[in-house]
């Protein structure tokens, strides 16, 4: 499979606004760096990227599900009823969510807007008070999706079945846990969630993530199994997911940001 020269690296940089580099060496070994992003219409993707020995990279993707998942509560239980709850429509599907919920020490209420759904601050008597939309909020930029990532998956969002009563952390959701690599029930037929993710990883360790999205193509005709694969320049890539480029292009935004020898 082909890799890409300092030279031609160089061009794609200017070119794309990307950096990256080939696998084979070139960084500063012992670095970690991260990236963030709104991924897959709806979550906090996570890229992390460290420099192992003679300069090999080890990619990591992961994924945190936002408010309106994390959110969302069994509306059949006695605690759960039109009083205490808000929707959103999901493909055709209203799905119910926990009307008060708080993150990072504020509470939220959840007001249904159209087939929508979005969580605001909440008045002194659990009013609408209005502001910006949370999930806008935590979405602002690198800092705040960092901290938003980092927060989940130690308690800091939370559900209340009654507004000024008891906040309960939200460990887990539907699907196991609060980011997608803990959530072994995301997407776990066919080709799965996890199944992409490797093999986007796999792909840039050994081939480096120095491409322009020009050569990033997925297949016309689907295979015997029913897929279509992306493939990278002349190499498949073992890939399927529709949001192929956007996870190969958060990788190359942490790549971005490692120091060169």
């Amino acid at each position: 499979m082909r890799k890409l020269s300092v030279a031609v690296l160089a061009v794609l940089m200017l070119a794309t606004l990307i950096g990256c580099g080939s696998a084979g060496g070139g960084y500063v070994a012992g670095q970690i760096e991260e990236a963030y992003s709104y991924v897959h219409g709806g979550y906090v993707g996570r890229a992390v990227v460290r420099v192992m020995d003679e300069g090999v990279l080890d990619v990591s993707l992961d994924e945190a599900f936002l408010p309106h998942t994390l959110g969302i509560v069994e509306f059949e239980d006695a605690e759960w009823t039109e009083a205490n709850t808000a929707y959103y429509v999901s493909r055709g599907n209203e799905v119910r969510v926990a009307k008060y919920v708080e993150y990072d020490g504020d509470v939220y209420v959840g007001v249904t807007v159209g087939s929508g759904l979005s969580y605001v601050a909440a008045g002194e008597n659990g009013e609408a008070a209005g502001g910006t939309d949370l999930e806008k909020a935590i979405l602002r930029n690198q800092a705040t999706m960092a901290a938003y990532f980092a927060g989940v998956q130690s308690g800091s969002f939370k559900i209340l079945a009654d507004f000024g009563g008891a906040a309960m952390a939200v460990t887990e959701t539907h699907y196991g846990g609060v980011t997608k690599k803990n959530a072994p029930g995301y997407w776990n037929s066919g080709q799965t969630w996890i199944g992409n993710i490797t093999a986007i990883e796999e792909f840039i360790e050994e081939n480096g993530a120095g491409f322009p999205l020009s050569e990033m193509t997925r297949a016309a005709e689907e295979d015997a199994n029913g897929l279509k694969f992306w493939s990278v320049a002349d190499a498949v890539t073992g890939a399927t997911n529709s949001d192929f480029k956007d996870y190969f292009g958060l990788v190359q935004s942490a790549i971005g940001r490692l120091a060169m020898e």
